[in-house]
């Protein structure tokens, strides 16, 4: 298991058992927290649900809330509070119907729009600087082999 023999294989048996815990994880959230664009069409076992709306931006101002885009068009977010129009913002809502959400809690999240990118950045920075430092660690030639190990 320790070995450098097969390294490919566990390699790709571990990106594997990764991928499968990913895809169970999601699944048991979607059925948890179901995305906005299910609200489109409202029905009663959506009514004891919650719903995550991260880093959505606010398109529209309306007397009961605002407006946010989805993959199916504008849903409604029912707030009382005072939101701006291009504020990016975090809700947990409850579905109210057709296009609509009631907000429980609301978040405007300042800075998203430079943010998340400059944290996208720096974290390529930081991968390619540490596979710099620990390039000679995991030397190979291809004339040696695929599933050979080193020693």
């Amino acid at each position: 298991m320790f070995s450098d023999r097969g390294w490919l294989l566990k390699a790709a048996a571990a990106l594997g058992l990764l991928a499968v815990v990913l895809t169970v994880s999601r699944r048991r959230i979607a059925v948890e927290y179901p995305r906005i664009e299910q609200m489109a069409f409202y029905n009663d076992s959506f009514r004891d649900r919650r719903v995550l709306l991260w880093g959505y931006q606010v398109r529209a101002l309306e007397a009961a809330g605002f407006q946010i885009d989805s993959a199916v068009g504008p849903m409604h977010v029912l707030w009382t509070q005072p939101v701006a129009v291009g504020d990016y913002v975090t809700v947990v809502a409850r579905p109210a119907g057709h296009r609509t959400v009631e907000a429980l809690r609301l978040q405007v999240n300042e800075g998203f729009a430079w943010k998340r990118p400059l944290n996208y950045l720096i974290s390529v920075l930081v991968l390619i600087g540490y596979l710099w430092l620990v390039r000679r660690r995991f030397r190979w030639r291809i004339q040696d082999g695929v599933l050979r190990g080193k020693y």
